[in-house]
């Protein structure tokens, strides 16, 4: 990996998607502020903590999931811009790490907004280091989840299926863990399945930091930095597959 070849494909990513990065940033935080609306208006308000933590783990996991999933899918199947990297001396690793600061870049002022957001729709009481710290969370999922979604997007040799996988595959990890709600509204058999779903562990991180639980947030970290490894070494698999076979 070069650092000069990342940046630079940091600084084309952003460049490339200048005129969409307002109009991605409004949409990709419209549908978590309606969902924050709606879990208000009809959902138990005794889970209102429970709705802050499951909006900002929707938004910092599914969202770079899908995106980088569809992106790096058609950057390597059906267009040329993988290529042209490619061409121009980049390697498969140099191109996950540009992509993921360009993530990270479009994705905190989402999150930080997204929690200032809680605070007026929700009445949270947070103050900047809790949001600061869950800002830390979210931007830690968002980065191991666009590392799976770039390693899904590059293996799979039909970019289409790659994108609806990518629409399918988040779903039943943030409906059946206790994301949006506690663990204990879960049946019996969900909650021993649960444990095992990254989701459950991003919650857990994100409403550790948020209400300064250092044993929940030590718990929810523990969790994320195996999910980590997991995706780092699906990652270098996806890469070495795809040196190999193209």
């Amino acid at each position: 990996m070069r650092w000069g070849k990342v940046l630079t494909i940091t600084e084309y990513m952003i460049v490339m998607g200048r005129r969409w990065a307002y109009v991605a940033i409004g949409i990709t935080l419209i549908f978590p502020v309606l969902w924050l609306v709606l879990l208000k208006v009809v959902g138990n308000p005794q889970y209102v903590n429970y709705f802050i933590v499951g909006t900002v783990v929707n938004a910092s996991f599914l969202v770079p999931f899908i995106g980088t999933t569809q992106d790096m899918g058609y950057f390597k199947r059906a267009s040329s811009i993988y290529t042209m990297l490619s061409s121009n001396g980049a390697d498969d690793l140099d191109i996950a790490i540009g992509y993921l600061l360009h993530t990270a870049i479009l994705n905190t002022p989402v999150i930080i907004a997204l929690l200032s957001a809680s605070i007026v729709i929700m009445g949270a009481s947070f103050g900047v280091v809790e949001i600061l710290a869950a800002t830390g969370a979210a931007l830690l999922i968002s980065l191991i989840s666009a590392l799976l979604g770039y390693s899904l997007g590059i293996s799979i040799r039909n970019y289409r299926i790659s994108n609806q996988l990518s629409q399918i595959v988040p779903w039943p990890l943030l409906l059946l863990a206790p994301v949006y709600y506690p663990a204990s509204v879960l049946p019996e058999a969900l909650r021993y399945i649960s444990m095992a779903m990254p989701t459950t562990y991003m919650a857990l991180a994100v409403n550790g930091v948020l209400n300064l639980d250092l044993h929940q947030a030590a718990t929810g970290l523990a969790g994320l930095s195996i999910y980590a490894f997991i995706s780092i070494a699906i990652a270098k698999y996806a890469m070495h597959r795809s040196e190999r076979y193209g």
